[in-house]
């Protein structure tokens, strides 16, 4: 027996194997193979009341609701109110289209917008791979397919996990945007955001705000940071860290490139290299970094450009330019280069810095060599200057200088009178020699012998009685003012260093 309504609302198809209406509630009761249709929407179920009144429909048992053919859902119990074209499922509800299953306790559906929702934990499967994704909260669009999910997001592929607190994804473009604090995870790498998207199909996305990407031996954070898996390429602006556990060194900048694949990587802005080591640490600081590794992955070569400046504990230096070939631990300092090691100063047209077991050997000075050292307590400097210099190191104390061609050294002496209240160091004068080849020896800083070679010429000048165009050599500076005082002193601007002075002082004065 069947009954039919108007179109506008819905209509009960033949079949059914029992109906009846209740005079009190207004409702049509249905039972066996019963079957409504309304437009492209059909609903099949056991049994069902139908208020025509109210144009409400409650239905029972092995529910069906089938939408133009390709979407179909499933579940125990429904309400459908057929006028707004919006139903409520409960019960073991299933929903499927052609790509996608989705499982949950209870859904509300609107049909006419076609839009679900579930508000009691689901879980969504793609029907052609292992993609799955539950949340406690979810919002699905079939048309377009897009996937709004909220609360306890876990979305798990072969390759993928991603948790999440807000995920948005569409199955169509294979690309998912992230709200919250999210983790994205994997065999070989980790993923963190709070903001960003993701493209599953091409493996690459951006990642924003406490962003931080890492691997086995590279670690990278950054306000926001662009990686792609299939061209292993990294891109990072603003509070830029990266640190390479493996080979113990690290970076930092306002913006960075790192290619894997070619082994290179670029970094500018506040930008500062780090390299690890069992005593302390050297940094090098300039406008521009480049650093070059191997085909392992190992640091091979790195350039450094503009105003560039080193520091380690026991070790300054700057100059305009820099080259460091860490294969062979040679680091060349170009135009105007001035190196500190403890209280000496070495100045040079170009200085080359050779190191063993990665402290510093030698400091090769080419052309216009100069080794100073401050007399205490006076405006006098110990010099050793020549064509071709070269300072051997023990530790970062010199130990010996061998000056080639037009050799000069100019030293100040003194004798030491030993009280029983104190040690008062008395100075006698200046000793200037010129020579081809010279030979230094120095102890604590000092010179402590010296071998002139080819014809020396020397005079010794009492120290009342020093003449002032002997007391420096020709290619004398002295560029202490310049010399960095920490990692932070090299990366900030004076202006910058008031800014950060002054927050320091307001965040003490509060404290």
């Amino acid at each position: 027996m069947g009954s039919s309504f108007c179109q506008e609302y819905i209509e009960l198809l033949e079949g059914s194997e029992d109906i009846k209406i209740d005079g009190k509630t207004g409702n049509y009761i249905v039972k066996g193979n019963v079957v409504f249709k309304k437009e492209e929407t059909k609903l099949y179920c056991d049994s069902a009341y139908y208020n025509l009144v109210h144009n409400t429909v409650r239905a029972f048992g092995n529910i069906h609701l089938n939408k133009e053919d390709t979407l179909n859902m499933f579940c125990d119990s429904l309400f459908f109110d057929t006028k707004k074209d919006y139903a409520k499922l409960y019960g073991n509800v299933r929903i499927r289209d052609n790509e996608y299953k989705l499982t949950t306790d209870s859904m509300d559906y609107d049909l006419k917008n076609n839009v679900g929702i579930y508000k009691n934990k689901g879980v969504i499967t793609s029907i052609s791979s292992s993609d799955q994704l539950s949340s406690d909260i979810g919002y699905f669009y079939p048309n377009s397919k897009q996937f709004n999910f909220r609360k306890n997001v876990v979305y798990t592929s072969n390759d993928f996990t991603v948790k999440s607190d807000t995920l948005q994804f569409n199955a169509n473009s294979k690309k998912a945007y992230f709200f919250g604090p999210t983790y994205i995870t994997n065999q070989d790498i980790k993923m963190y955001c709070e903001k960003g998207w993701y493209d599953l199909n091409e493996d690459e996305g951006v990642l924003e705000n406490n962003a931080s990407i890492e691997n086995e031996n590279l670690n990278i954070g950054a306000d926001s940071l662009f990686y792609s898996s299939k061209d292993s390429l990294y891109i990072a602006k603003k509070n830029v860290l990266i640190t390479d556990t493996t080979n113990k060194i690290g970076f930092q900048g306002d913006y960075a490139i790192n290619d894997e694949r070619n082994k290179f990587a670029f970094i500018t802005g506040h930008a500062l290299a780090k390299r690890f080591e069992e005593k302390d640490t050297l940094y090098i600081h300039a406008d521009t970094l480049y650093n070059y590794s191997d085909s392992l992955g190992k640091p091979m070569l790195m350039q450094a450009h503009k105003k560039v400046k080193l520091f380690r504990g026991d070790m300054q230096g700057i100059c305009d330019s820099l080259i460091y070939d860490k294969t062979i631990g040679e680091m060349n300092m170009f135009t105007n280069p001035t190196l500190w090691a403890q209280n000496a100063q070495l100045t040079s047209d170009t200085i080359t810095i050779y190191e063993k077991d990665n402290r510093i050997h030698r400091a090769f000075l080419r052309k216009n060599g100069l080794v100073a050292t401050p007399v205490d307590s006076t405006n006098y400097y110990n010099q050793v200057a020549g064509t071709l210099l070269n300072a051997y190191f023990d530790s970062t104390q010199i130990r010996r200088v061998d000056i080639e061609g037009n050799a000069k050294t100019l030293y100040f002496l003194e004798d030491e009178d030993e009280s029983d209240t104190a040690i008062v160091v008395n100075r006698q004068g200046m000793n200037r020699i010129f020579s081809s080849n010279i030979t230094l020896r120095f102890v604590d800083g000092d010179i402590e012998t010296a071998t002139y070679r080819d014809s020396p010429d020397g005079l010794v000048y009492p120290i009342s009685d020093i003449d002032k165009k002997e007391e420096r050599v020709e290619q004398f500076k002295w560029n202490e003012e310049n010399r960095p005082l920490s990692w932070q002193d090299m990366i900030y601007s004076e202006d910058e260093k008031k800014i950060i002075l002054e927050l320091y002082s307001r965040i003490f004065r509060n404290i």
